[in-house]
């Protein structure tokens, strides 16, 4: 190292240079020049390459610099060495910027295809541009894929169709505006929330099922479940279920579209009731035809035989014990007659006396008699609203229902109980269904009476107001008596209702028409005692042979002279030739005969012969629609009757017909 500085041997260069200073300065100064510019190149470098982190072929650059930085060295040596003769670090430093030159030329040379391939700063200013136009139009595209998603949103949001998405662990990912209607939550109050929350309980277990078989790949595309909405309510739907899954099969979510079907629920379950009550009504209506039926045969067969009894009883040929015979066969025949009136209420076709009452004096009217048929065990109360309606049906027909059902509660509590009457003011909307019928809309009075008895069980409360059926022990009841009261209420334009259940009592609510005014009057009552005949002659058209036979010979009996036809026809015949006896004063008929013709159409035509002449009518069994008919009051004498009755009730019409 000490050899580099050593300068005793050689001379300076500006020696040679005769030491003429202009030109020693002149060298000098350009070399310093030089180095200077030579010395600013690296450090320029140096900052563009430390602000250009990103710039290939960084090595490069790095030897470029370390060449120019000696070549700079170099030339501060030639200005050093005009007057210090340092040529041996002199030469040293050339040495070392002759490495670096070839180093640099040597690593610049491989680099040359690759500097070339590098684009021009045109070609970077057209690529530039293209990547701007790239740039815009993927902008354009993403804002257009952004309005697209948005309006997807908001089409999904906005379909009037309820939709739900849910994510493969059951956690809502969107719902439509329809779905957020029909629940009644937020979107905020949904989204995230797993949507087992918002099924009902009956509806959960049944829910994971279906989730857990989409989980294993088996797909359940249509289903029913019970929303639970937000105000408490519950939503029958119809889920229809589309399942999203990945390339291997995995459950990505489930897009689901809701119908609500609780409207149509409802329908089938009103359908179901009304083919239930058509059922009932049904079978109700064929028994009643077939009880009325019976009731009509029966009827006549009783009529001749009270009639045949009474006129037996007026054989003075008859002693104490014939005639004591005579008196219970009568009585017996009588009470046949009262269960005959009973099965004619269940089958309707009983004749009513409808009229308005007040509902407090028909119960006052019987009350004694009610709390003596419930005994001193049984306690009875009479709840009255503050003003309750009048109501229009036949008093002595609804005394005897509330008669029939207090001593059906009677039995129910044993004897040691507690029974109620409840009268309430009903008001029928347009679709209330009340029990087995649909009552038209309107106001109805509602009769009940309540018990806290045993009760009665669904099999017991289906065959209630069938005849003859019973719960009691063999004797101790006919099985008719709710059935009476069901005729009654249904035959009066209103309805019965039971509501029970084993070990709660009882409650049968009897819902009757509301009457427009007070005012109705009460039918005339019969004459106690029958005037006799003064040989008027009288018309019986009666089918029954053995019927016709019996009144006949009591009213001839009574002084009469009878006429008798077996049907319309053959006293039509009557009518149109002349009698010895005479015209007739009176037409006594039955109301349904056979051959076609009743006793209205007879009446008609016997009118038109002879505008005059009064017409009594006999039934055990006919329609209000038949005697609709009838123009003029309808005087009618229901079966069974006796041949009492009968001169009665013509001895009262001929007078009356003399006095017009």
């Amino acid at each position: 190292m000490s050899s580099l500085f050593d300068l005793s041997k050689f001379t300076p260069h500006g020696f040679c240079l005769a030491w003429d200073p202009g030109l020693v300065w002149l060298l000098a100064v350009s070399d310093a020049l030089i180095a200077i510019a030579y010395f600013s190149i690296p450090a320029a470098l140096l900052v563009f390459l430390r602000r250009r982190r990103d710039l290939a072929f960084k090595p490069i650059f790095a030897l470029f610099a370390a060449f120019i930085l000696a070549c700079g060295t170099t030339h501060v040596m030639g200005a050093v060495t005009l007057w210090l003769p340092a040529y041996r670090l002199e030469g040293s430093i050339n040495a070392l910027t002759a490495a670096l030159s070839i180093a640099t030329a040597l690593t610049l040379w491989p680099l040359l295809p690759e500097a070339l391939a590098l684009p021009s700063p045109e070609s970077l200013r057209l690529l530039n541009e293209a990547l701007a136009r790239e740039v815009e139009r993927r902008d354009e595209v993403a804002a257009q894929l952004r309005d697209s998603e948005a309006r997807q949103r908001l089409l999904y949001a906005r379909t009037p169709a309820a939709l739900h998405a849910v994510d493969a662990e059951g956690k809502v990912i969107d719902v439509s505006d329809r779905w957020l209607d029909l629940t009644g939550y937020t979107r905020d109050e949904v989204i995230g929330q797993s949507l087992f929350r918002f099924y009902s309980a009956a509806s959960q277990s049944q829910a994971h099922a279906t989730f857990a078989g989409l989980k294993r790949g088996i797909d359940a595309p249509v289903g029913e479940r019970q929303f639970l909405c937000r105000d408490g309510s519950i939503r029958d739907i119809e889920l229809v279920i589309e399942p999203e899954r990945d390339s291997q099969g995995n459950l990505l979510r489930i897009m689901s579209a809701v119908t609500d079907i609780t409207a149509r629920k409802e329908a089938q379950a009103a359908l179901h009731a009304a083919e239930e009550r058509l059922r009932h009504a049904l079978k109700m209506e064929a028994v009643g035809q077939l009880t009325g039926g019976i009731a009509h045969d029966f009827n006549n067969l009783l009529t001749t035989i009270m009639g045949s009894l009474e006129l037996l009883q007026q054989r003075a040929a008859l002693d104490d014990r014939g005639q004591r015979l005579a008196s219970n066969a009568l009585e017996g025949s009588r009470r046949a007659a009262r269960l005959t009136s009973q099965l004619l209420s269940f089958s309707r076709r009983q004749r009513l006396a409808p009229e308005a009452l007040r509902p407090c004096e028909v119960i006052e009217g019987i009350h004694d008699l009610l709390a003596r048929t419930l005994g001193d065990g049984t306690a009875l109360d009479i709840a009255l609203p503050p003003e309750p309606w009048l109501l229009l049906a036949d008093r002595n027909q609804l005394e005897a229902a509330l008669l029939n059902l207090v001593i059906n509660a009677r039995d129910a509590v044993g004897g040691a109980g507690h029974v109620r009457i409840e009268i309430e003011n009903h008001i029928v909307g347009a679709t209330e269904l009340q029990g087995a019928d649909l009552l038209p809309p309107g106001d109805y009075v509602s009769v009940c009476v309540c018990d806290n008895g045993t009760g009665m069980t669904q099999e017991v409360q289906a065959r209630a107001f069938e005849p003859f059926f019973t719960t009691k022990a063999a004797g101790a009841g006919t099985g008719l008596g709710l059935s009476q009261t069901y005729g009654f209420a249904t035959q009066s334009g209103g309805a019965i209702r039971i509501d029970s259940a084993p070990g709660r009592g009882t409650r049968i609510a009897i819902l009757l028409p509301r009457a427009a005014s007070a005012g109705a009057s009460q039918p005339a009552a019969l004459p106690d005692l029958a005037r006799d005949g003064r040989g008027e002659h009288i018309l019986l058209v009666e089918d029954d042979t053995l019927l016709r036979h019996t009144i006949a010979d009591a009213l001839r009996g009574r002084g009469y002279t009878v006429t008798e036809a077996a049907d319309a026809l053959e006293a039509l015949e009557h009518m149109d030739r002349p009698s010895p006896s005479g015209p007739f004063a009176l037409l006594f008929t039955d109301v349904v005969m056979p051959g076609g013709l009743t006793g209205v159409d007879l009446a008609l035509q016997a009118r038109q012969l002879r505008p005059d002449l009064p017409v009594l009518f006999a039934t055990g069994y006919s329609s209000a629609a038949t005697l609709s008919a009838w123009p003029d009051p309808v005087d009618l004498l229901p079966k069974p009757y006796s041949p009492e009755q009968v001169a009665a009730r013509i001895a009262a019409k001929l007078d009356m017909n003399e006095m017009a």
